[in-house]
């Protein structure tokens, strides 16, 4: 019997010598803050703006991004319908080889000339100003085109077409890229802007394919089918000049420019109640790298050329 309450009393004393050993640990814990494998109260923070953001993402973006990709659908168009159109053009104004070739290569000569001023203008008045313009002159060259009395008024057309569509390029520090692509990437949020860039990419396609089922749908008519081929694609460029009458500029323009409380404007508009103070902040950061990588390039260069001749010998 007493041997039975000494092993008790031995087991009572192990389990307070336990819970004496446990406690202070488990208040140690809590009063010691975060471990090193639990994060921080910043990041749970951050990461709780970041999935908010992700969940909420306003209608607007996409509305930016489809008036943005008519640009696209416009190229598409054109590059498709003009081989359906010359068959028609054959027979209606017996138009010889040499008018075929100039018809058709008018457009990408005029693209070729007015890319010179396409990055210059894309960086000096933006990529707003630049997509209306696009939008406005590709309207005008299919107005041109439709109502054509002679092949001459056709080449016209296909010349307006071609600047109309350069437009829509941008040259810019070396790397060419397309004014759409560029627009729908500075106007999107992060977590969307792969997905939302590849619209522009469908709505080539998607050009394309309207291309040719309107071929085919006016290649049955005996006279001047071709008028309603090359003059519909006035269509989506007044749609895509009306829509870009109200859509904003560009953030990451803006901030270029200096006009930061119009940037934050923007950006409070197209993202929405979410927080934009951390994104305007990777936009600034992000353009002024730039402006050092090209400062420290042109620095880079005057260096070599003071390197270069200072060996040159010394004119007598």
């Amino acid at each position: 019997m007493s041997n039975l309450m000494g092993e008790r009393r031995k087991r009572a004393s192990d389990d307070g010598e336990r819970s004496l050993i446990k406690a202070p640990s488990s208040a140690s814990l809590s009063s010691a803050g975060p471990s090193a494998t639990s994060p921080a109260p910043a990041d749970l923070e951050r990461a709780a703006r970041k999935q908010f953001q992700q969940d909420v993402t306003p209608g607007f973006v996409y509305v930016l991004a489809v008036f943005s990709a008519i640009g696209g659908f416009l190229f598409g168009y054109d590059t498709g319908v003009v081989s359906g159109a010359m068959l028609l053009l054959k027979r209606d104004m017996n138009i010889t080889a040499l008018w075929q070739e100039l018809l058709v290569s008018g457009t990408v000569a005029a693209a070729a000339v007015s890319a010179l001023l396409g990055g210059y203008l894309n960086g000096l008045f933006g990529r707003r100003v630049c997509i209306l313009t696009a939008s406005f002159t590709f309207a005008i060259g299919a107005i041109v085109l439709g109502s054509a009395p002679n092949k001459e008024a056709l080449l016209v057309g296909r010349l307006i077409v071609g600047l109309g569509l350069e437009m829509y390029l941008d040259v810019e520090f070396g790397i060419a890229s397309m004014t759409v692509p560029v627009y729908i990437a500075e106007t999107s949020p992060p977590h969307l802007r792969g997905r939302l860039v590849t619209i522009n990419t469908l709505f080539i396609t998607a050009g394309q394919f309207t291309a040719s089922v309107i071929d085919g749908a006016f290649s049955y008519m005996q006279h001047e089918g071709w008028r309603y081929m090359l003059g519909l694609s006035v269509v989506p460029a007044l749609l895509q000049f009306l829509g870009f009458l109200f859509l904003p500029e560009s953030p990451r323009w803006l901030i270029q420019k200096g006009l930061t409380q119009k940037a934050r404007r923007v950006l409070s508009q197209i993202r929405g109640n979410q927080n934009i103070d951390e994104e305007y902040d990777t936009i600034k950061s992000s353009i002024e790298e730039e402006e050092k990588d090209c400062g420290g390039d042109v620095l880079n260069y005057k260096e070599t050329e003071e390197v270069f001749t200072s060996h040159l010998p010394l004119e007598s």
